[in-house]
């Protein structure tokens, strides 16, 4: 379960959430690489539909190749979208 206080910022929380229930791991943290916990291109392509419609930004899926560590995911993501970090 996700709760607040685990994480830096809500995008934190939101890109952690998606992660652990893609792929099935609610111990998935803010430090993990998401093609080392299990993620694949097809699960990262998954995830960018699941983040593009949350955010409201095209092809995230792309952001998530270039950022697999997800704090550096949820960084780039904060950039792209304009909000803060």
């Amino acid at each position: 379960m996700v709760t607040e206080d685990e994480f830096r910022n809500p995008m934190d929380a939101l890109v952690i959430a998606s992660v652990r229930r893609l792929v099935g791991d609610a111990t998935v943290g803010i430090d993990d690489d998401f093609f080392a916990i299990g993620g694949n291109s097809i699960v990262a392509m998954r995830l960018g539909q699941i983040l593009s419609e949350k955010l409201g930004i095209a092809r995230p899926a792309r952001v998530i190749f270039r950022n697999p560590v997800l704090g550096d995911l949820s960084d780039a993501l904060s950039e792209l979208t304009g909000r803060p970090t």
